[in-house]
């Protein structure tokens, strides 16, 4: 006898069979909207004015959690290279190996040179760049994705593939990916651009206040050195009458010998401050160097002193004379000493030698070669060095390692200015923690 079935039974029955069916259009309804949201979010981040690493960190996990890839890596172009920025599932040691890329026939040159998605089944068997690292466990093949923006590759986000992967199919996907983190970089690095160059227009116009500041302060030195130098020669007549009236034989004539003796020191040191501040800059003359050197170091000898640092000095004899401004050569002097001072601990020691030596002009023919004549100064100290990523800036208009407050960064760029003005030229050797040397090379007298 034939059962009936009930209604709710044939509902259970046909529920059952369509099942699988809704499901997979559910679980396709689920991934596309994954990713909308990954690109969406892509998307916003391209908007924010956030850091470069930041944004690719943040790029980075969208796109892994998107294709459900657990290794990449992401490289920026630069100077026909690869360099790895941020990267997923590998340690630092591992990337350490493919930090840099040259730009070559492999399949990340490629797709930087065609602008294309390269995929790559069998890196172990491949010309890959990455191949170094597919004894890693669990990396068979790789994607090479371009990072566009516009027309321009920006980088290259590199997927590491454990095996077949569904998202090989979905190129459209990628190259989506692909452009939205492109401009994604490109919109970072302006954001950079705008940032440094915001800071340095903010450091020149403070570096300005500082050259108007210094620039007034010359002028008041000067005014007060004249206003000081009257009352000064006033007292020393007074003194010395008085002295002639009282004779050597009287008690009294030593102190009067002692005020005439300070304040013959402070005349001179009036009429240095004068040089400093400007007076006679035009005035070329033919010096001997080694009475500038003096001169600077008597002028100086008080700071020297207060900071403990020990000074040495090796005069050449017989020198040739220069033929230069005193007052800008005095400058050179000061601005080195001084940053050997500021670099230089309690205890150091500063050093001062001066030479002459010929050398055969650049592209001289004759022969014999004629010979030029150059006076050299030395300045070496023991101080902390400089860096030598810094060693070509030094010369820089305001560049300056020392804290903001501490330096304009124009003293170095004054010297060297100077020396040039003059027929010279100035060398700098450095190493970090044993000391600074500055070559001055100035051209001779016949």
């Amino acid at each position: 006898m034939a059962v009936k079935k009930s209604a709710k039974t044939r509902r259970g029955i046909a529920g059952a069979a369509h099942t699988p069916k809704k499901k997979s259009v559910l679980d396709a309804l689920i991934h596309k909207n994954k990713i909308l949201t990954a690109i969406n979010n892509i998307a916003i981040d391209i908007g924010r004015p956030l850091h470069l690493e930041e944004l690719l960190n943040t790029a980075q996990e969208e796109i892994l959690n998107l294709l459900k890839i657990k290794k990449s890596i992401i490289y920026l172009v630069k100077n026909n290279k690869l360099e790895a920025i941020t990267f997923r599932g590998l340690n630092e040691d591992i990337v350490s190996q493919v930090k840099i890329i040259n730009v070559g026939d492999g399949p990340a040159g490629k797709a930087v040179n065609t602008k294309k998605i390269i995929i790559v089944d069998d890196i172990s068997s491949s010309h890959c760049e990455i191949m170094n690292i597919s004894n890693i466990k669990g990396i068979k093949g790789c994607i090479f994705i371009p990072l566009k923006s516009k027309e321009r590759v920006m980088g290259v986000l590199t997927l590491c593939l454990e095996g077949p992967n569904p998202i090989i199919k979905e190129i459209n996907l990628l190259e989506s990916i692909s452009n939205h983190v492109g401009t994604l970089i490109e919109n970072a690095l302006l954001f950079k651009e705008k940032e440094l160059a915001y800071e340095e227009l903010k450091a020149i116009q403070d570096r300005l206040v500082q050259m108007e500041t210094l620039t007034a302060i010359g002028k008041l030195t000067a005014g007060l050195a004249h206003e000081i130098a009257t009352p000064l020669n006033i007292i020393s007549g007074r003194a010395e009458y008085l002295l002639s009236e009282l004779g050597e034989t009287d008690i009294r004539s030593e102190n009067l010998k002692v005020i005439i003796s300070q304040i013959e020191r402070i005349t001179e040191l009036v009429k240095r401050l004068l040089t400093l501040a400007g007076s006679e800059k035009t005035k070329v003359e033919d010096i001997n160097i080694n009475n500038i050197v003096s001169d600077m170091l008597a002028f100086m000898e008080r700071k020297i002193i207060n900071t403990g640092i020990n000074i040495e000095t090796f005069l050449g004899d017989n020198l040739p004379s220069i033929k230069i401004n005193q007052h800008k050569l005095q400058q050179v002097f000061i601005n080195i000493i001084s940053n050997s001072i500021d670099a230089t601990q309690r205890g150091g020691k500063i050093s001062l030698r001066t030479y002459s030596i010929k050398e055969k002009p650049a592209g001289a023919v004759l022969e014999p070669p004629l010979q030029n004549s150059f006076i050299c100064v030395e300045i070496s100290d023991t101080g902390c060095g400089i860096e030598e990523k810094h060693l070509n800036k030094i010369f820089d208009p305001f560049f300056t390692t020392k804290k903001s407050g501490e330096g304009t960064g124009l003293g170095l760029a004054i010297t060297k200015s100077i020396i040039e003005e003059y027929g010279g030229d100035i060398e700098v050797k450095s190493s970090v923690g044993k000391g600074t040397t500055f070559i001055i090379r100035l051209p001779a007298e016949e």
